[in-house]
């Protein structure tokens, strides 16, 4: 059985494992993501607006990079580049699979209610998905 998502963890680019539940109390949007992924690039001028938007007392992105070793040394010049706000991670397999199972598409977007309930996911990136997307941390803010 999978552990509970609050246990659920990731590895941040410096080394530091972070915890789901470390989050508690603050919507998170969860974006599986890779350099060479289009849509993902496109994601991201959002992401950053969201979380500026919210600030990170209520909100949190969280960039799970999902594109491998060979990605891994390209994401320092690409974050710089996209002037990315939100911290990059690496996600554990549990994470990965629990909000993706088994769909390898990317981008895949979960936000996450204060209690930490996915309660939207979305897979890939245009203006249909910025209005779902938007809509859902409304939602998640909301409740």
């Amino acid at each position: 059985p999978r552990k509970p998502v609050s246990e659920m963890t990731w590895v941040t680019t410096d080394g530091q494992t972070a915890a789901f539940g470390s989050l508690a109390g603050k919507v998170v949007i969860l974006d599986f993501w890779a350099t060479y992924c289009p849509p993902c690039r496109d994601e991201i001028p959002h992401l950053n607006q969201i979380q500026a938007k919210y600030g990170t007392e209520k909100l949190q992105v969280i960039g799970l990079n999902v594109g491998g070793e060979d990605d891994r040394p390209k994401i320092p010049d690409f974050a710089k580049r996209y002037s990315i706000s939100y911290p990059i991670a690496f996600p554990e397999d549990d994470l990965l699979e629990f909000v993706s199972g088994n769909d390898d598409r990317i981008p895949q977007t979960a936000v996450f209610d204060r209690n930490g309930k996915m309660i939207t996911k979305i897979v890939g990136f245009d203006d249909n998905v910025k209005r779902q997307l938007d809509a859902a941390v409304e939602t998640a803010l909301s409740n």
